[in-house]
């Protein structure tokens, strides 16, 4: 009876240390398990949305142009005997620009001069003649017919010379073509005219452009034509200047909206005493069109898009939780969140294209 008990005793003995085994076994992978999915769980940075001062406004893109910009173009045929400028110089309104070769000019004017002076001594001849026919007509020495005759041979003289004084003034006007002269104050740019060339009327040969102002150029909306108006401020910026801002006003706003982009082109005046700004640069526009308030903004990378949706992923014990937001306007590198994140939540800002809702992440310390 002893042995019998015994060998039971041996047996309890050996299941219960074998229950302990497979308890502390069980213990053990559920521990290593839970290990292994802390540390496999995506590591992730976060960051908190913060209020900052805003101005309310609308961000547009455009290019500048200068305040005049005038076309220079030859007004007759002719051949480019000289050209008296090159691209970037500064000129003044009436400065010559271009010379034609111009000899068939000037002997035209020479021949119109000659003409005037023939047809003012033909006048000078009748005029006389009619002085005399008219006093010898008083005493009764010649017939009125005479008269009549002397009278009109003056009429025609007078209008021999007011034709030849018309025809000089055009052979002048020609021969002064032949010199093309600065409409404007400005600088020369897109110079495409070279000596020998033969230009026609109303080709394009330079421009001379006004840069002391210049226009940032932007097309508005319909949309957001009521939050813009003249004498608004606005801040522009250009890539060949980063971190410096122009200020500017709005000047003139166009009526009408294009026929084809239903936009209507809005110019900001910038003032350009530096000459840092050229025309054609692109620029980047700013419209203040409010006070100063206080905004929630988290930073672009953490916001997703899909479908038109914008959502960003939160972290809540250990696990990345999709939130849909509704955005408002983008700052730099900061875009307003108007609804569905409040200060003091985790929001994930990296690797936010490679998570889903309910991953496990961890937090980068």
């Amino acid at each position: 009876m002893k042995k019998l008990k015994s060998k039971y005793g041996i047996i309890l003995a050996v299941l219960l240390i074998g229950s302990i085994a497979v308890v502390h076994s069980g213990v053990f992978a559920g521990n290593k398990e839970q290990a292994k999915s802390s540390s496999t769980g995506l590591s992730v940075k976060v960051t908190e949305p913060q209020y900052i001062d805003s101005v309310p406004g609308i961000s547009l893109n455009g290019s500048l142009e200068g305040r005049t910009s005038a076309t220079i173009s030859a007004k007759l045929a002719g051949r480019i005997e000289q050209i008296m400028v090159e691209e970037g110089q500064q000129v003044k309104a009436g400065d010559a620009l271009i010379r034609l070769e111009s000899v068939e000019l000037a002997n035209s004017a020479r021949q119109a001069q000659d003409g005037v002076r023939k047809a003012q001594a033909n006048y000078e001849l009748a005029l006389n003649d009619f002085s005399r026919y008219q006093t010898l007509f008083d005493k009764g020495a010649v017939s009125e017919q005479q008269l009549d005759n002397a009278k009109a041979k003056l009429k025609t003289a007078e209008a021999d010379l007011s034709s030849a004084q018309s025809s000089q003034s055009s052979a002048d006007q020609q021969y002064g073509y032949g010199v093309i002269t600065a409409p404007v104050d400005g600088v020369i740019a897109n110079k495409t005219a070279t000596v020998g060339q033969v230009v026609s009327p109303g080709a394009a040969l330079m421009a001379v452009q006004d840069i002391n102002q210049v226009y940032a150029v932007i097309n508005v909306e319909q949309k957001d034509l009521g939050r813009v108006k003249t004498g608004q401020k606005a801040k522009v910026t250009v890539d060949a200047y980063p971190g410096k801002v122009f200020a500017g006003t709005v000047e003139v706003m166009n009526p009408e909206a294009g026929s084809a982009s239903r936009t209507f082109r809005t110019k900001i005046k910038l003032d350009n005493n530096d000459g840092d700004l050229k025309a054609g640069m692109f620029a980047k526009v700013q419209l203040e069109t409010g006070e100063t308030v206080k905004v929630l903004t988290v930073p672009q990378s953490s916001v997703v898009q899909k479908q038109g949706l914008y959502y960003v992923f939160t972290v809540d014990n250990g696990v990345a939780v999709r939130r849909q937001i509704e955005i408002g306007e983008v700052n730099g590198s900061t875009i307003t969140i108007t609804a569905g994140l409040q200060p003091g939540e985790q929001v994930i800002i990296t690797s936010v294209n490679r998570i889903n809702d309910g991953d496990s992440v961890r937090v980068a310390q």
